[in-house]
C-alpha cells in the first residue's frame, strides 16, 4: 500500500502530482511527444534494439521520446511522460483524501512555497525490487548530510531542490493522501525481463557509461523556457527551470517557475536551505527524522549482521558445528531483517567484487555507512572490523 498520510481517509486512489517533466522529443519516440528539457537525452539509457531485454509491459518505454508505435514498435503508442515525482497529490477532490487544485496553485503562486531553480543530475540506474523490476534513473541528494552554512563557497548537494521542494510541500499541505512514491526518480520501464544475467550487466554497464557522461558536465537546469504544450515561453525571465503540476503522467496542467532565484551562496539563503533540509520524512513511520536516519539505521543493521555472522563462525569453530548446521543459524538470523532491508545485502555485504562494479553513487551509500560505524552502539568489536576491512579494500 502506498504510503499515504492517513490510509483510513483516503478513500479513492488517483495520479495528480507536483514534479518535474523531462519529456523530450525525439526522432525516435512518438510523434506527439513535447520537449521540456535538453539537458539529458534518456535514449543513452534505453534498450530499444532489445539487445539486452527481451520484454516489457504493453506500456515500452516511457521516456526518451516515449514509443512510437507501428510500424516502428508494437508496443502501446504514447508520448514521452518521464517525470520525477515530488508530491503525490492523487485527486482534486477532499472527500476522497486528495486536496482542492486551487488550493495548490494558491499556494505556489503566493510564494509561500520557495521554488529554486531546479538544477538535476541523474545519480544512478537500478532495478527496483519488484519482479519483474520497473528500471528507474534515480536522483538521490549527495552527498546526504547537513548544509555546510558557515562556509558559503562550498557547493549545495547535487539535487538539494528536490529535498528541499519536497520538505516545504510536505510541511506545508497535510491531505490523507498526499506520499511521494520512493526516492526521487523517473520510471523508464516496467517489468523488464532481460535475455540473460550476462546480458543484464552489460545494459547496466551501458548506464553507467551514459552516467558518467552526464557527471563530466554536472547538474543541469532543465526547463530553459518552454511552456506546458512545449512551445517557446514568450519574454521568458532569466530563471524558468521550475515545477509542474500534472494531472497525470500525460497530462500537465501547471507550470511554477522559481521564485527563490541564485545564487545561493549568502548566510541568508544557506540558512533557508539548511533549515529545510535538516530533516527528511520517514515513510514507514510517517513522521519527520534527522537527515541521515536511513544511513545510520543501514549502518546499524549492515553490523548486527556482520555480528551475527562472526557468532555463527565461533560456533563452527569451538563447537564443530556442521557447515548444514551453520547455514541454518545464518538462515534464522536473517529471518530477523526488517521489511523492506534488502539493500542492505545490496550494499554493505555483498560480494567485493559486485561492489566494485556498482556505480559512483553506490560507493557514495557505502562511504556513508563507514562515517556512521564510529556513532553505532557496539561499534569498536570484531563485526565492525570486518566492515572496515571492507571499506579499505574498495579503497573507500
Amino acid at each position: 500500500m502506498p504510503p499515504v498520510l492517513d490510509p483510513s481517509k483516503s478513500q479513492v486512489d488517483g495520479l495528480a502530482f507536483l514534479g518535474l517533466s523531462l519529456s523530450r522529443k525525439s526522432e525516435v519516440g512518438h510523434p506527439d511527444s513535447v520537449t521540456h528539457q535538453e539537458a539529458f537525452d534518456l535514449n543513452d539509457v534505453l534498450d530499444r534494439e532489445y539487445k539486452y531485454i527481451f520484454s516489457t509491459n504493453d506500456d515500452g518505454w516511457l521516456v526518451g521520446g516515449g514509443e512510437p508505435g507501428p510500424p516502428n514498435s508494437y508496443k502501446l503508442a504514447a508520448k514521452d511522460s518521464a517525470h520525477v515525482e515530488v508530491m503525490r497529490i492523487g485527486t482534486y477532490k477532499p472527500e476522497w483524501g486528495g486536496i482542492k487544485q486551487e488550493d495548490i496553485v494558491e499556494a505556489i503562486n503566493s510564494g509561500k512555497i520557495l521554488i529554486p531553480q531546479i538544477e538535476v543530475l541523474p545519480t544512478d540506474v537500478i532495478a527496483n525490487p519488484d519482479n519483474p523490476p520497473e528500471l528507474e534513473i534515480r536522483f538521490d541528494m549527495v552527498p546526504n548530510h547537513v548544509v555546510d552554512i558557515a562556509d558559503c563557497s562550498k557547493p549545495l548537494p547535487v539535487n538539494w531542490a528536490l529535498r528541499f521542494i519536497h520538505n516545504q510541500l510536505f510541511k506545508h499541505f497535510e491531505f490523507p493522501s498526499r506520499f511521494c512514491p520512493g526516492a526521487f526518480h523517473s520510471t523508464i520501464v516496467r517489468k523488464a525481463e532481460f535475455r540473460s544475467d550476462d546480458l543484464r550487466r552489460n545494459y547496466f554497464e551501458q548506464c553507467r557509461v551514459a552516467i558518467e557522461k552526464w557527471h563530466e558536465a554536472g547538474p543541469q537546469p532543465l526547463n530553459n523556457g518552454w511552456d506546458v504544450d512545449g512551445s517557446a515561453l514568450e519574454n521568458p525571465p532569466e530563471h524558468t527551470s521550475g515545477l509542474w503540476l500534472f494531472t497525470d503522467r500525460e497530462n500537465i496542467t501547471h507550470s511554477f517557475l522559481p521564485n527563490f532565484l541564485p545564487p545561493y551562496d549568502t548566510p541568508e539563503k544557506r540558512q533557508v536551505i539548511a533549515d529545510f533540509l535538516k530533516e527528511e520524512w520517514d515513510e514507514k513511520a510517517l513522521c519527520w527524522k534527522d537527515i541521515g536516519f536511513r544511513e545510520r539505521e543501514v549502518a546499524a543493521e549492515a553490523i548486527r549482521k556482520a555480528e551475527a555472522r562472526t557468532r555463527a563462525e565461533k560456533l563452527r569453530r569451538d563447537m564443530g558445528v556442521s557447515e548444514v548446521a551453520a547455514t541454518d543459524a545464518d538462515t534464522k538470523e536473517e529471518e530477523k531483517k526488517p521489511e523492506g532491508e534488502d539493500f542492505i545485502e545490496q550494499y554493505a555485504l555483498v560480494p567485493l567484487a559486485a561492489l566494485k562494479d556498482r556505480t559512483p553513487s553506490t560507493k557514495v551509500v557505502i562511504k556513508t555507512f563507514q562515517e556512521f560505524i564510529g556513532d553505532v552502539k557496539g561499534a569498536h568489536n570484531e563485526a565492525t572490523e570486518e566492515l572496515s576491512l571492507l571499506f579499505r579494500e574498495l579503497d573507500l
